[in-house]
């Protein structure tokens, strides 16, 4: 009985603790709202294709991948794919690739490649982090085959200390000589955005290079000092409630 307590005493503290963390990040950012599932550790230095000099005796070649995507009576099957290094997720949708006779796949592959080869973005944006290259083939024939609907990608992208953006997009291109950025969603927290691929080719992830915001100390009577200030008074009192509820059950399970 004991230790039936004991735990469940516990369990009604993390959850408290969760649940008022969670509410207070929220409030903090809307970019901290991400499920427990995004995961609670750091995120992995990025593997590039051609590192920073800083970073050459450090980096780990990114991953590159080969993808089957199978063939029914109404074209390709809805598949998500991800490289072993998490940098490169492909949804493809139902119907992406149409159906040929005597094949019964797609092989999709993806192969990072080191962005300095291609053509600039231009349109004053940069580059952040690898370009990939996708290609697909019918098998066994090894045809190549182009898409019959857009397929979406989301590209993991890195934080250095000489290139920051405030909005980041995926950027297309068939050939990597001509690109076109492409409406999505971005991540900055995640460091991921994601975007529509239109014809097969070339992705990578593009932003306007912007100054890197210098990090706020709170300041009396300020706006980043109140927040600060009130989210320890919240904090507090959510463990106050939340330990005086447990005092309560465990007195009235006692007094039974």
């Amino acid at each position: 009985m004991v230790r039936s307590r004991r735990a469940f005493a516990g369990g009604i503290a993390a959850v408290i603790a969760y649940a008022a963390l969670a509410g207070l990040s929220g409030w903090l950012s809307p970019l901290a709202r991400g499920p427990l599932l995004d995961g609670l550790g750091p995120a992995q230095p990025y593997r590039w294709v051609s590192p920073p000099p800083a970073l050459a005796s450090t980096n780990v070649p990114p991953s590159s991948g080969v993808f089957h995507v199978p063939l029914d009576a109404n074209g390709s099957r809805p598949e998500v794919f991800v490289t072993s290094d998490n940098q490169i997720t492909i949804i493809v949708p139902a119907k992406s690739f149409a159906l040929r006779a005597g094949q019964i796949e797609v092989t999709l592959s993806v192969e990072p490649v080191d962005p300095a080869t291609l053509t600039p973005p231009g349109g004053g944006l940069s580059v952040f982090g690898n370009a990939y290259r996708l290609k697909a083939s019918y098998q066994p024939s090894g045809q190549a085959v182009a898409l019959s609907l857009p397929i979406e990608v989301i590209l993991v992208y890195p934080v250095t200390s000489t290139l920051h953006a405030t909005r980041h997009q995926i950027a297309t291109s068939p050939t990597g000589k001509v690109w076109t950025p492409q409406n999505g969603t971005d991540s900055t927290a995640q460091q991921q955005t994601e975007g529509p691929v239109l014809q097969l080719g070339y992705v990578m992830v593009v932003g306007k290079k912007t100054p890197r915001p210098q990090t706020l100390s709170p300041q009396p009577g300020g706006n980043l000092g109140s927040r600060s200030s009130l989210s320890l008074i919240l904090i507090v009192a959510a463990i106050c409630v939340g330990l005086v509820g447990i005092g309560l059950i465990l007195r009235g399970r006692s007094s039974r």
